[in-house]
């Protein structure tokens, strides 16, 4: 197979800055791009405002005891759900 970035891959991959975390209110919601994908790290809700959680292609991790915790094991979570939806590919 001979795989190529086509123009909304090259926007997503390539013109979009990969892994670094933006958002209006860094206590409560920020998002960052990893592989091209979005994910979001939340506060969980105003009644456990001191856990927050990571959202990436419909997997979320939580528990986490402060939105930097949360930030640095994004990474990893981001390469778990990758490996998670490879696996789930038939061959």
């Amino acid at each position: 197979m001979n795989i190529t970035i086509n123009s909304e891959g090259e926007l997503r991959l390539n013109q979009t800055v990969q892994q670094k975390w933006n958002g209006k209110s860094s206590d409560i919601l920020q998002l960052s791009r990893f592989a091209g994908q979005e994910m979001m790290c939340i506060q969980k809700s105003d009644e456990e405002p001191d856990i927050y959680e990571l959202y990436y292609c419909g997997f979320m991790v939580g528990h986490f005891k402060s939105m930097e915790d949360a930030k640095i094991h994004a990474p990893a979570f981001a390469k778990e759900v990758l490996e998670k939806m490879i696996s789930m590919i038939e061959d």
